[in-house]
């Protein structure tokens, strides 16, 4: 279980070490305040809020999912380790929204940002599975799925909606294109969070 656990933190945390030395400190300021990386950002993250709502989901090609699935069942460590794999790549529908939020975030910051963030994500996604791995009996107690997963995934997609406007804020700022004011961007955030609470 703790060797599962690890593998999950060593995927995420890897993709946060590959960031943090594409981006670096040297390109942060870059990434922050030019308009390209910020209108991308912009709409990656209506991207990620959209699917959140429900209007699409992001899946991995079924072929890679399987490939590494069928490495699984060989067993030993390589199997566990190969069972984590699949783990995070079948549930990227659902963390490939969150980790690429936390990704672009930190590449805005400094070197460290980036893994400590995935760090931070996949401990907290690893602990579940490793403490009903452990003891199994807990998973009884577990709610089961149902409404309240599709409200959070809601919720979620609300927020990342709300933050793809902070970027979009950002690039509109720095470069005075008067297309987002002050006015504008909190009448926005006021519909989106008045519409998360309807909700």
């Amino acid at each position: 279980s703790f060797l599962f656990a690890a593998s999950i933190i060593a995927f995420y945390t890897i993709i946060g070490t590959i960031v943090a030395y594409t981006f670096g400190a040297s390109a942060a300021n870059w990434i922050s305040t030019h308009w390209i990386p910020n209108l991308l950002f912009f709409v990656i993250f209506i991207f990620f809020g959209i699917s959140f709502l429900g209007a699409f989901e992001i899946v991995l090609p079924s072929g890679l999912v399987n490939s590494v699935d069928a490495k699984s069942d060989k067993g030993g460590l390589l199997g566990v380790f190969f069972m984590a794999f699949t783990l995070v790549l079948v549930s990227f529908s659902c963390t490939g929204p969150l980790a690429g939020s936390i990704l672009i975030a930190a590449s805005q910051g400094v070197f460290l940002k980036p893994i400590v963030g995935m760090l931070g994500f996949s401990l907290a996604f690893a602990i579940p599975f490793t403490m009903f791995a452990i003891f199994p009996g807990f998973m009884k107690s577990l709610p089961k799925s149902g409404n309240w997963m599709n409200e959070v995934k809601v919720v979620l997609g609300f927020l990342e909606i709300a933050l793809a406007f902070k970027f979009l804020s950002v690039a509109d700022q720095v470069y005075h294109w008067h297309l987002l004011d002050r006015e504008i961007f909190l009448a926005i955030w006021i519909a989106i969070f008045g519409a998360l609470t309807l909700y």
